[in-house]
């Protein structure tokens, strides 16, 4: 089994069992944090596209939607606030 594929059902395994992120999962929105903000700040829906049919993507996401991705990112740093 590849790496990325051994990766990639690990990943999809924890997604479906809880809203949590994997660490590898925050690892990749925290890696392209600022080109996603950016993309959101000026409609570039095209980028975004393309971010969620990577390989790398896939690999750690499995199957989930970019925008649910996202808002388990957005969710994950709020509860990190609020608990700090």
């Amino acid at each position: 089994m590849t790496n990325l594929h051994q990766m990639h059902e690990e990943n999809v395994e924890a997604a479906q069992n809880d809203w949590t992120l994997t660490t590898d999962q925050m690892v990749f929105m925290m890696q392209y944090n600022n080109p996603i903000e950016e993309a959101y700040a000026n409609d570039d829906m095209d980028y975004l596209r393309q971010l969620e049919a990577s390989d790398e993507y896939r690999a750690l996401f499995g199957e989930m939607s970019f925008d649910e991705a996202y808002d388990r990112y957005e969710c994950t740093l709020e509860d990190a606030s609020a608990d700090a």
